[in-house]
């Protein structure tokens, strides 16, 4: 019971040692954050100033429909 004790503990340790991104990692995941971030609002920007610089659609009653009365 202690073999299998004392290898599930080393198991643990090898695994939450080993596991997680190095510094440079994360500068480098959030430096792409920022980018994909600057990206998606650039493309919300230009959506919004190209629905605004459409002109406005003009709805035409049909009037060649008589009313029955």
């Amino acid at each position: 019971m202690k073999k299998i004790f004392l290898l599930f503990s080393l198991m643990l340790t090898v695994i939450f040692t080993a596991c997680g991104p190095a510094a440079e990692s994360r500068e480098t995941m959030h430096s792409r954050a920022k980018q994909v971030q600057d990206s998606i609002a650039n493309s919300i920007k230009s959506a919004i100033e190209e629905v605004s610089a459409a002109p406005n659609a003009v709805i035409v009653a049909d009037t060649t429909k008589k009313n029955p009365q």
